[in-house]
């Protein structure tokens, strides 16, 4: 569970992050030539979605440990879209495995 309210987090991350009018796209994939198009919309998704996990941490631990769950989480998600997005080391199909990977690990763990 714990995981994929931080997945949902990074994706939401990722989307305010390249709908930014500061980050300059060099060769963007198809998907996000997609996204830049209807930029505002997108914003907006990932605020819901910023929105939605936050409610989630708070509901799954209680007001004050799932508001700071939740703050823990924007700032590990976001060093890691804003240091490795540039450099292009994690693509789409890294994270799915790597999301895989880690919920493997909490539900044996």
């Amino acid at each position: 569970m714990i995981t994929t309210f931080y997945f949902i987090q990074l994706i939401a991350f990722q989307l305010l992050y390249v709908t930014s009018e500061q980050v300059e796209h060099t060769d963007p994939p198809s998907y996000l030539l997609s996204i830049l198009r209807h930029r505002q919309t997108y914003r907006m998704i990932g605020g819901a979605l910023m929105l939605l996990v936050t409610i989630a941490f708070v509901v799954q631990w209680g007001w004050m440990t799932g508001i700071c769950a939740s703050l823990v989480g924007l700032m590990g998600v976001g060093c890691l879209v804003v240091s490795l997005n540039p450099f292009r080391y994690v693509n789409e199909t890294g994270v799915v495995v790597l999301y895989v990977f880690f919920l493997t690990l909490e539900f044996l763990v």
